[in-house]
């Protein structure tokens, strides 16, 4: 996976407040966001769908919100086996983990797309 750039990791808490998880999706351009605590562990993640709907129903914490089964990829894993698994689960993200459990990063279809784009940009195709 070391062929897509690494961008700042943005997570959010279990008992971070829905307006505030909105406000960092929203200062940041982002749709997902992994759910961690505080040594950095998965415990869920939460997409932008997620908060469009704790706003609808009045939810107030993450935690009543976020995905707690959580489609994963490990850092040492290939881009295509991960976008397949994107395809398989029907998910447009997931954080990419370590060993450990702990959140490096996330990948998306769109950080895909981009990466086959400029591989076939310098491929000449």
């Amino acid at each position: 996976m070391n062929e897509l750039q690494s961008k700042p990791l943005i997570t959010a808490n279990p008992d971070d407040e829905i307006g505030d998880v909105a406000k960092r999706l929203v200062q940041n351009s982002i749709n997902h966001l992994p759910v961690v605590d505080d040594d950095q562990k998965l415990l869920g993640i939460v997409t932008s769908w997620d908060i469009a709907n704790a706003v609808a129903k009045g939810k107030t914490k993450l935690k009543d919100v976020m995905t707690k089964k959580v489609v994963i990829a490990r850092e040492d894993e290939p881009v295509d086996i991960i976008a397949r698994r994107i395809d398989k689960h029907e998910i447009s993200g997931l954080p990419i983990i370590d060993k450990n459990n702990h959140v490096k990063g996330m990948i998306t279809a769109e950080d895909i797309s981009r990466l086959m784009c400029a591989k076939n940009r310098k491929e000449g195709i």
